[in-house]
């Protein structure tokens, strides 16, 4: 099987489970409402790795199936992670990976960008969110909940041969 092939499955079938997990586990876990974004971490951690074709593939899958568990319009979640999976993906190779202040760093602006985009496809499209303001208090509690967690998700993923980061991409 062609390795980036083998990459796509094996990315999407991890932020499967994390969207699983987001929408089941999490929620016993939640602060004031607000759950860690598991697949938006296993995202950047693909995009940034393997690059954009990679994250945006098992990005849009995985937002579909976000979508289909949540009450958000069919689309929504993936459009907005193939967007976050692409722009993440274009710095594959040039980003020097230490352990724990760049996981965070990507984490946390990326989190930040899907907030802002979530926001911006509210207002464009007129989709009903009752009590919605952009950056409130939610956001923040996402953003560190995703910032903390991000170094403990990291770790691991690091160890899987087949996100371990293209010849061509090594820095």
């Amino acid at each position: 099987m062609d390795r980036e092939l083998r990459t796509i499955l094996v990315s999407t079938l991890l932020l499967g489970i994390a969207v699983i997990l987001q929408s089941t586990v999490l929620r016993f876990v939640a602060l004031k409402g607000v759950k860690p974004d598991l697949a938006l971490i296993v995202m950047v951690f693909v995009a940034v790795r393997r690059g954009s074709m990679s994250a945006q593939v098992s990005g849009f899958l995985a937002g579909l199936l976000e979508d289909i568990l949540s009450l958000a319009p069919v689309g929504f979640n993936a459009l907005l992670r193939t967007v976050l999976g692409f722009f993440y993906g274009l710095s594959a190779g040039s980003i020097f990976m230490d352990p724990v202040l760049m996981p965070v760093l990507l984490v946390l602006v990326a989190t930040l960008l899907k907030g802002l985009a979530s926001s911006l496809l509210v207002v464009l499209f007129g989709i009903p969110a009752p009590g919605f303001q952009i950056f409130a208090g939610p956001l923040w509690l996402e953003v560190g909940y995703n910032a903390v967690l991000a170094p403990f998700l990291f770790a691991p993923l690091r160890r899987l041969k087949s996100l371990a980061p293209r010849e061509k991409d090594r820095v």
